[in-house]
């Protein structure tokens, strides 16, 4: 049986995480993983909140040194403890050292298309919010207090309102486009969600948020290219009437916004 590294995992300012898998350490930041492997590494320093990896050079050179900020410091101490330990010995020390930087390898992460979704949704949320509350502050310097209330109350509910019909709508295009134009295969109910196998091998797994029965096997549709863009296969009827329901929702929010957009013109 698979045993887990004792060695803990740090977190660092900006998501960076450094690990330690087999016998490298990973430093990944953003989208670019750093594989360090142990026998490059001279020495792990605990400095306080921060690590540092420092690697072997010749003599002669500046080693260079791999940093990662704003992690636990008792973390820190014990990563850099546990690391140490299981370097590798170097019984003769008049040997040529290697210098440890030709040993690093940088790769580009690839964002899945789960990431890219949640990324891009947490940059409207936030853009949307900031622009709610500077025009409510607007509104409030220009006009009565109570329309400034009024249009704060009002826009975030039509707004999401509205976010969440055009999502459901984007769903129900996929699940009337992707079974005639995509990929059909069989899926297996893993717990509550089901996976799938696209045609290069890769596992996918897509939660039914619908409340599909508990068959043990279903069919998923994905996008050629975008296996993990996906949709349950449903029968004609319940398209339509899942379609019918994500449009009267779409159309309620953009009522809703309405309101929004007369309190403003109404202002100006």
């Amino acid at each position: 049986m698979p045993t887990t590294s004792p060695i803990p995992v740090l977190r660092g300012s900006g998501g960076s995480v450094l690990q330690a898998e087999d016998n490298d350490l990973v430093l990944t930041r953003e989208r670019e993983e750093t594989r360090i492997p142990l026998q490059a590494v001279r020495t792990v320093r605990a400095e306080g909140r921060a690590v540092a990896v420092e690697l072997t050079a010749p003599p002669g050179s500046a080693p260079a040194v791999h940093r990662v900020g704003g992690v636990s410091e008792a973390a820190a101490t014990m990563f850099a403890d546990a690391v140490n330990a299981s370097l590798p010995e170097r019984a003769d020390e008049s040997a040529e050292v290697p210098d440890g930087s030709g040993l690093v390898t940088v790769s580009t992460l690839t964002e899945s298309g789960e990431d890219e979704r949640f990324r891009r949704f947490t940059f409207w949320a936030w853009t949307a919010g900031l622009l709610i509350v500077a025009m409510t502050v607007v509104i409030g310097i220009l006009g009565p207090m109570g329309m400034a209330l009024l249009f704060l109350m009002v826009t975030p509910f039509g707004v999401g309102i509205t976010a969440f019909g055009a999502v459901s709508m984007k769903g129900m295009y996929d699940m009337w486009y992707l079974p005639r134009h995509g990929i059909t295969v069989e899926a297996k109910r893993n717990g509550v969600s089901y996976d799938y196998t696209d045609m290069q091998g890769a596992t996918h797994s897509r939660i039914d948020l619908l409340g599909r029965s508990t068959a043990p096997t279903v069919q998923v549709a994905y996008r050629p290219g975008r296996p993990d863009i996906s949709t349950f296969v449903y029968s004609w009827l319940r398209k339509v009437w899942l379609t019918s329901f994500s449009l009267v929702i779409l159309l309620v929010g953009l009522a809703i916004t309405a309101i929004s957009v007369a309190i403003v013109v109404e202002l100006f």
